[in-house]
This record gives structure tokens, C-alpha cells and sequence, in this order.
């Protein structure tokens, strides 16, 4: 068996992504399937995210309660607009780590 060294990289690891995007990303994706739930988050975030949607709750931290309850949108539109730009703040402020190592490749010589 012929080893040859390659200069292909192969992600290992896991990233290291704010999870907490996910949970405005679930956030958004209920207001956008309720229309209820969707007025409950532009009018009164707070109880939005209390009251949760169909039995799902909502875990914010601290930072992103703060945004939330601050933000006043006075759209879906407008919230998704609002939360795309504090996700990009985020993602400079952590950005995405992704470890590289070389892997090796096996060529089979017969």
C-alpha cells in the first residue's frame, strides 16, 4: 500500500457556533408560522418568550434577553432585519472556530 501526504484539510472537532442563534432562529421561526405569536413578539417580547409557543420554550441568555426585550419592531420584517444585524455583531465579536488538521490520503497501488 502506497501512503501519499496530500494537502487536503479535513474539519475535525466541532464549531464552535453561539448556540444561542439557534434559539432566536426557533424565536423567529414560531412568529413566522403564528400569527398570534408573531404579534405577542413585537408587542410584549417579554411575555412572548415566557409564554413560549405550542408547549416549546425559549432559552435566552442574559445578552440576548436584553436585545430582545429593547428591540422594538414594528414588523416580522423588521425583527428579522433587527436580528440579522445582532447576529452579525455576534458572529465578530465570537467568531466561528474551526480547527484544521491534515489527513491522510491511501492510494491503493495493485
Amino acid at each position: 500500500m502506497l501512503i501519499i501526504e496530500s494537502p487536503i484539510m479535513e474539519a475535525s472537532g466541532q464549531l464552535d457556533y453561539p448556540s444561542r442563534n439557534d434559539e432566536l432562529n426557533r424565536l423567529l421561526s414560531a412568529a413566522v408560522v403564528s400569527k398570534s405569536f408573531c404579534n405577542m413578539l413585537l408587542v410584549n417580547p417579554e411575555i412572548a418568550v415566557v409564554t413560549g409557543y405550542q408547549g416549546e420554550s425559549f432559552t435566552l441568555g442574559d445578552e440576548d434577553r436584553s436585545w430582545l426585550f429593547s428591540m422594538r419592531s414594528t414588523s416580522l420584517v423588521d425583527f428579522a432585519a433587527n436580528m440579522v444585524t445582532y447576529q452579525q455583531k455576534l458572529s465578530q465579536e465570537f467568531p466561528v472556530k474551526l480547527p484544521l488538521e491534515p489527513a491522510h490520503q491511501l492510494v491503493r497501488v495493485n
